[in-house]
């Protein structure tokens, strides 16, 4: 494998002219082409007065070639999550260009190839994080610290991966995809595949044709599908999760179907990979990267790691060392709310009803505007037993009770949300945003959102249709119909929450009504909005299959 160096030029020379790159577009680049591409887009860059330059793709080999050629060209560049108009409006205020797939990108002209010289090691690349707010926050990481977390993946996990190839059903617009998908992969002489897979399906067909590295999250391992071609595919040469603990049973599952236990890998935006951990076999225990070390203070553990901007800092998370190698996870330091004066750790409460047989995954949070927290659970076996025997009353009681013997009573969530399944990002991330409108649909007279995901194309949210909907009664006697009008109304409700939508009018320019949506049901409601045009399309489904689809237009028609 490669050895990694702060001069890029080594690395591109370590590449053979014939060695295999990355997939794209239907075909294998080879070493040849990568040197080509970054050289042609590193003089276009050149010529170009903007310093910081914000980047966005879809797919992975232009980011990679971009990304590569603009720390040739000694600038800056911005990895956002998305290319919506209201992460470009917000960018807008510290980059000077767009280069990729945004609206107003830079057209950046091909010519006589620039020569490929040294990347200054102090070269930067800002990326963004959720903060405790849950609005996003710029994170800058040097180009040095970068290549220093590349050595460390590649020291704990390269043994017997050979020639695989890097695919992925993460986005390479966050730190760990584009580590793991992109970076890694190219520093260690192994191909990748440019797309991000949406369908797990994908990736276990191409399984079946050469050795593979899955790099995934836990929002798409715990929704395997039961009909995936697990048969046919070969078992990978290692899969990759991170975002947040994968549970033990999703793990479990996983395992015995792909062969391979999921390697997750725990860490930060701001600090990069800190641990790993395989279940099974592990008991959840984490264990440290290979150069790293913990050292616990009084009221904080703190990171010394060659990852980070000088050396070392203090973590959020609250970690219990059991030996210099290895730690338990506990939660978050900076999650402190007020509760009438008084203040309250989320990650303490959510401990407290992780404690009970009943709850298999909790997040807790001070809903806005209120003086009182709100907790969405998602249940156990044995707690869906207990729903469907005592009801919802007595789930909620039973878990007050639990809480007040050992939380003071402001503690105590007032406001409860059973779902299904946590709402989560592609990255595996539970977004704030779709934690607190579990709390404003019913003020709202919308559904109650179970679950949804969301990536740069677009959302999809999980409905429940509860028969006591105000629309149900009175239409239709014998049996209760969701009327197709109060359908549009959701789709363009539901987008206003999720997409920067004009404001004012629209019109609705195609529809089409498939099957009925009866009370008690769940549907699935896609939303895909296209700034561009101005359109939402919007689409229900459920697994009794497509039920309505139609598409807003907030732009007056020509």
């Amino acid at each position: 494998m490669t050895s990694l160096t702060h001069d890029l030029t080594a690395l591109f020379h370590s590449l053979t002219p014939s060695a295999p790159v990355a997939w794209h577009a239907g075909a294998m680049l080879d070493g040849e082409r990568l040197r080509r591409d970054v050289a042609e887009r590193t003089a276009a860059l050149q010529a170009h007065p903007a310093h910081d330059w914000a980047v966005f793709y879809h797919h992975g080999y232009p980011a990679l070639v971009t990304l590569l050629a603009l720390w040739q060209a000694g600038k800056r560049a911005w990895l956002p999550g998305n290319n919506q108009p209201a992460t470009g409006a917000a960018l807008a205020a510290y980059c000077q260009a767009f280069a990729g797939d945004w609206p107003n990108a830079e057209p950046l002209d091909t010519g006589a190839p620039a020569p490929l010289g040294d990347t200054h090691p102090d070269a930067e690349l800002v990326i963004f994080t959720s903060g405790s707010n849950g609005l996003p926050k710029p994170i800058f990481k040097r180009y040095r610290e970068l290549l220093n977390e590349l050595n460390t993946l590649e020291a704990a996990f390269g043994a017997g991966l050979d020639d695989a190839l890097f695919v992925g059903t993460v986005s390479h617009q966050h730190i760990y995809g584009l580590l793991f998908r992109l970076l890694w992969p190219l520093s260690a002489g192994r191909p990748l595949y440019s797309e991000a897979f949406q369908d797990p399906a994908g990736i276990l067909r191409l399984a079946a044709q050469r050795p593979l590295v899955w790099v995934a999250s836990p929002a798409h391992l715990k929704r395997l599908r039961d009909d995936l071609p697990w048969d046919a595919a070969k078992p990978p040469r290692a899969i990759f999760s991170s975002g947040g603990p994968l549970p033990a049973d999703s793990a479990s599952h996983l395992a015995a179907h792909a062969g391979v236990a999921a390697t997750e890998v725990y860490g930060s935006s701001e600090t990069g990979g800190i641990g790993w951990r395989r279940q099974p076999p592990d008991d959840g225990a984490w264990t440290l990267l290979p150069g790293l070390a913990l050292t616990q203070q009084a009221d904080h553990t703190r990171l010394a790691s060659p990852h980070v901007d000088g050396g070392e800092t203090a973590l959020d998370d609250h970690l219990a060392l059991l030996d210099e190698h290895r730690f338990r996870l506990g939660g978050r330091r900076d999650r402190i709310v007020k509760v009438e004066e008084k203040r309250i750790a989320l990650a303490q409460v959510e401990q407290a009803l992780a404690d009970h047989p009943a709850v298999a995954e909790v997040r807790v949070l001070q809903p806005e505007g209120e003086q009182r927290l709100g907790a969405v659970l998602v249940l156990t076996p044995v707690g869906e037993r207990q729903l469907e025997e005592q009801g919802r009353a007595a789930v909620t009681t039973a878990l007050r009770e639990h809480l007040a013997a050992t939380l003071e009573p402001l503690a105590v969530p007032r406001r409860w949300r059973l779902v299904a399944r946590l709402p989560e990002t592609a990255q595996g991330k539970v977004p704030m945003a779709a934690l607190q409108a579990l709390f404003t649909s019913s003020r709202q007279q919308l559904p109650e959102v179970q679950d949804s995901v969301s990536d740069d194309r677009g959302v999809t949210l999980t409905l429940r249709v509860a028969a006591g909907l105000p629309w149900f009664r009175g239409h239709f006697e014998a049996q209760g119909v969701l009327p197709g009008v109060v359908q549009i109304d959701w789709a363009e409700a539901f987008g206003r929450r999720y997409f920067p939508l004009p404001a004012g009018p629209n019109h609705l320019e195609v529809i089409k009504f498939n099957n009925l949506i009866l009370p008690g049901q769940e549907v699935h409601l896609t939303l895909d909005w296209k700034p561009a045009t101005g359109k939402l399309a919007f689409a229900f489904h459920s697994s009794r299959g497509p039920h309505s689809s139609g598409r807003l237009a907030f732009k007056e028609p020509a």
